[in-house]
């Protein structure tokens, strides 16, 4: 990958983690809000942009792929936040992320492309230290069933976005795409809100503020920067990058809020970082 590749995809990692961050200051936001303003935001600020400047439109078959790719969007949001309801938040936060391993599924066997061996290495070293990081909290137990299997279906929906992104964007400009995309996902999550009997309005100033930076920053800078490389690396590298997410936001967590760093943080984090530099040497 070339320097600008790198640079995008480490700003999406350090974007996506301050999600978690922004999101304690909304504990009285339901989660299914949290994410419906999220993407709403994301997408009116891409409308925003693209009006003052020129781009590329989307053409009926791309549109219909992208149409299907924000639904998808919106049902990944809403099992993630299922799941942590049904499930620890560990078993949510490692089994979300295991996207890249249905990415290399399905690159591997359905699309027929060649990995190098050392770039599933590098995959298996970041996901081991992912579950490094969570496994004292780590939990199997038939109470959890349900709410793993929700985790693992939102990573599933989350990998499937990726590859229909790569498919898109071969010939669509990421801010086209990325703003149909982002609106779709919102309208996925506001038919979601009705059907759980969930209110998105009625927040304070405040807790919009926070709202809104979650659109434009774990978003537009993470999502975003993430539908751009993808025009140009294996879905299975780009969908790697939030498994730098624990990572990070425990950094951001000691910073601002003084969380301790335990061993296994330093121990898993080191592995994931390892394992995600050889997916980009090998790339």
């Amino acid at each position: 990958m070339n320097l600008r590749i790198y640079f995008l995809l480490l700003t999406a990692m350090l974007a996506v983690s301050t999600s978690p961050i922004i999101a304690r200051f909304l504990n009285d936001v339901p989660a299914v809000s949290i994410s419906f303003w999220r993407m709403a935001f994301g997408a009116l600020i891409l409308w925003v942009v693209s009006m003052n400047r020129k781009s590329q439109p989307l053409d009926n078959f791309n549109r219909k792929k992208t149409y299907l790719a924000g639904v998808f969007l919106g049902i990944h949001f809403a099992l993630f936040f299922a799941s942590i309801k049904l499930t620890t938040i560990a078993n949510a936060t490692f089994l979300g992320t295991l996207a890249p391993i249905f990415t290399l599924f399905i690159e591997k066997y359905f699309f027929k492309r060649k990995h190098n061996p050392q770039m599933i290495l590098g995959l298996s070293v970041a996901i081991l230290g992912a579950f490094i990081i969570v496994a004292n909290q780590f939990e199997f137990s038939s109470n959890y069933t349900l709410g793993n299997l929700l985790a693992v279906a939102c990573s599933f929906f989350m990998g499937m976005v990726f590859l229909i992104s790569e498919n898109v964007r071969k010939s669509v400009g990421v801010i086209s795409y990325s703003r149909t995309l982002f609106t779709t996902a919102a309208i996925t999550l506001l038919g979601i809100s009705f059907l759980t009997n969930t209110s998105v309005l009625g927040f304070s100033f405040q807790e919009f503020g926070g709202l809104f930076l979650l659109g434009l920053i774990p978003t537009i800078f993470g999502h975003g920067f993430m539908n751009y490389a993808v025009g140009y690396v294996s879905p299975t590298i780009v969908s790697s990058a939030p498994l730098g997410e624990p990572i990070i936001a425990t950094v951001f967590a000691y910073i601002l809020f003084n969380e301790i760093i335990g061993i296994d943080i330093l121990i898993g984090g080191g592995c994931t970082l390892i394992g995600l530099l050889i997916l980009g040497r090998k790339k």
